[in-house]
């Protein structure tokens, strides 16, 4: 008898450990993207969602005609429409017409060029290209920071997906950096935006790590393994980044949705 109930144990065992996979690959396999997922499942009214890539595309300390070739092919690979924004042309300020504006900086070490302008599906596009060198450490290199926000958040998989094609061409992989902001009516108490929060949580499967809170603002930090990457904080892993924060001028609770950590304030 012993020995029977040490098989169905050991049988009851495997079966719990199968379906806690099973249930933890499912909701895996129904995130198209962790944020939206939970954006979608809150009933906020949506403000906007970012999505904010980085990396290193060369080890080159880039000349300035290079520099400014490389903003304009990012330009035209980000797809950013319109005409250049030109402060000395008066019809540009009475025109109906799209404009990007293209700006250049230069110090001793470093080069800069920042491309500013809406793409074909409307989505505003930051573009930053930065060269710079370090003479002590004879450190060359150039990274690229772009910045796209967009009014529709169930697009992020297929914006996410471009970028990190771009970045490919330069055998890069981007950190990337999403957040999804949102309102509700209102003053909402404290109570219900730990509803809230709890909801997202477990629509992720993730474990909170850290709070802070006081009367008009609540953020917590959590990990959820069904989202790719972390960062630290203190000896916790974390990436999910939930606050919400009540404004008394417009009477809305605004609420911040991020990975792997909320970028800006709120």
């Amino acid at each position: 008898m012993d020995g029977k109930r040490l098989i169905i144990t050991i049988i009851l065992i495997f079966i719990l450990a199968l379906s806690n996979y099973t249930v933890s690959a499912s909701i895996r396999n129904n995130l198209e993207q962790p944020i939206v997922t939970a954006f979608n499942n809150i009933n906020a009214n949506l403000i906007e969602i970012s999505i904010k890539a980085q990396g290193t595309i060369n080890e080159e300390f880039m000349s300035e005609k290079d520099i400014k070739k490389l903003g304009q092919d990012f330009k035209n690979k980000f797809n950013i429409i319109g005409e250049l924004e030109s402060n000395n042309n008066i019809k540009q300020l009475n025109s109906t017409k799209k404009l990007y504006s293209l700006e250049y900086i230069e110090s001793e070490n470093n080069k800069k060029i920042i491309v500013s302008g809406v793409d074909k599906n409307n989505r505003f596009v930051t573009i930053n290209v930065l060269t710079y060198k370090d003479k002590y450490s004879n450190l060359n290199r150039t990274d690229l920071i772009v910045n796209i926000i967009s009014q529709n958040v169930n697009n992020y998989k297929k914006i996410e997906s471009n970028v990190q094609k771009i970045f490919e061409e330069y055998n890069t992989t981007p950190n990337i950096t999403s957040k999804v902001i949102g309102t509700f009516e209102g003053n909402i108490k404290t109570e219900e935006k730990f509803n809230i929060i709890s909801h997202i949580t477990k629509t992720v499967d993730a474990r909170i790590v850290e709070e802070y809170k006081n009367p008009d603002i609540l953020s917590i930090s959590a990990y959820s393994p069904n989202i790719d990457n972390h960062i630290y904080t203190g000896k916790n892993k974390m990436n999910l980044n939930i606050a919400m924060r009540h404004n008394y001028t417009e009477d809305k609770t605004y609420i911040f949705i991020a990975t792997p950590i909320i970028d800006g304030g709120y």
